[in-house]
């Protein structure tokens, strides 16, 4: 069941907010170093290093382990506004939280409260993580769309919701609008394994 929270974000924003990371992935269950530790924004999926995808035009994103939550980097996230999020130093890279934080008690008569989760934050700062400013403007559509960056190509709140990332800045192509099937061709095996097609037989020469 989708949630509530993140009802109305296009479909990569939803994925990149509820995966698990840093599982072993079950498409290359061999191989070493087969954490997922990567997420595809046009395949909308959790991959591995052995899964990344063959087309330079997929956007992927790295994420990271900072105090045993999930983190990505400010300046490889093109395709959202992360102003007003708090942020944190980690080997000379601006990082921040996918997820809001639990371990901390929150108050909502904290002196600088996060907006969506009450927690409390340093000066200057409005949400302790992605998710929260996500929760907090999807309440209105308008507030979404407008943290969002990138040409939208579908009417907010409905499953087929995607961005497409601007070549300008990010280096990247725009998003490919493939079906299920081609972007699990895209992505390695991540989605799904492919399978080896069987070739026809050959055909005897007529007489």
């Amino acid at each position: 069941m989708q949630s509530p929270a993140v009802r109305g974000a296009p479909e990569w924003l939803r994925g990149l907010l509820s995966e698990e990371f840093f599982d072993a992935c079950a498409a290359h269950p061999a191989e070493r170093k087969n954490d997922k530790n990567h997420f595809c924004v046009d395949c909308a999926a959790a991959l591995c290093r052995h899964c990344l995808p063959h087309d330079a035009s997929h956007g992927v994103l790295q994420i990271w382990k900072y105090a045993s939550c999930f983190v990505v980097r400010v300046d490889d996230l093109k395709l959202f506004d992360c102003i007003g999020i708090q942020s944190h130093t980690v080997s000379d890279h601006e990082v921040v939280f996918l997820n809001e934080r639990t371990a901390r008690k929150r108050s909502a008569s904290a002196e600088n409260p996060c907006a969506a989760c009450a927690r409390q934050l340093p000066s200057g700062h409005d949400y302790c993580s992605l998710f929260c400013k996500v929760k907090r403007l999807g309440e209105s559509e308008q507030g979404l769309r407008r943290a969002l960056r990138g040409k939208r190509n579908a009417s907010a709140g409905g499953g087929e919701d995607s961005t497409v990332p601007e070549s300008s800045q990010s280096g990247r192509r725009r998003a490919s609008s493939s079906s299920s099937s081609e972007k699990g061709r895209s992505c390695g095996g991540s989605l799904r394994r492919r399978s080896r097609k069987q070739p026809g037989p050959a055909r005897s020469p007529s007489c």
